[in-house]
């Protein structure tokens, strides 16, 4: 199964309709969207397909943005236990309280059977909190979204 992992921001046309643009550039308060892309290159069905995609530091997960959503998505902190939308966490007095979305480091699929030469599309958006330079020479004035990745 191959991956291609797309990274688009999200802006607003004169009529407010929304497009995905290049992202090589974001400033904070800009919402991105990553789009992984599965594709079986093989010709016979895969089963069992586990989607997983990060959310780098400095992004805030936007709610109910995971697509497919629903019963097929579950998100996790950096302590990478996966659980539904919205996650909980306890509270002082044996309480629970929803954890923040800026806490969100990473989404799951389980997608189940991708067919022979078929592809599967899985998609998160989150805002721009703090630009996280990719590498060293990156200046301030270039900022650049942090990488992420994909695995399966």
């Amino acid at each position: 199964v191959a991956v291609v992992l797309t990274q688009s921001k999200v802006v607003k046309d004169a009529q407010g309709k929304e497009q995905l643009v290049d992202a090589s550039s974001v400033k904070p308060g800009d919402i991105v969207e990553y789009r992984a892309v599965y594709t079986n290159n093989t010709g016979k069905p895969v089963t069992g397909l586990v989607a997983d995609l990060p959310i780098p530091e400095g992004l805030e997960y936007q709610p109910r943005s995971a697509k497919p959503g629903a019963n097929l998505v579950q998100a996790a902190t950096k302590d990478a236990v996966f659980g539904p939308e919205p996650l909980m966490r306890k509270a002082a007095g044996n309480k629970t309280e929803p954890v923040p979305y800026a806490d969100y480091r990473s989404l799951r699929w389980t997608l189940g059977q991708l067919p022979a030469n078929g592809s599967t599309a899985v998609s998160v958006r989150a805002k721009v909190e703090v630009v996280v330079p990719v590498a060293p020479q990156v200046s301030a004035a270039t900022p650049q979204a942090p990488p992420a990745t994909a695995q399966r």
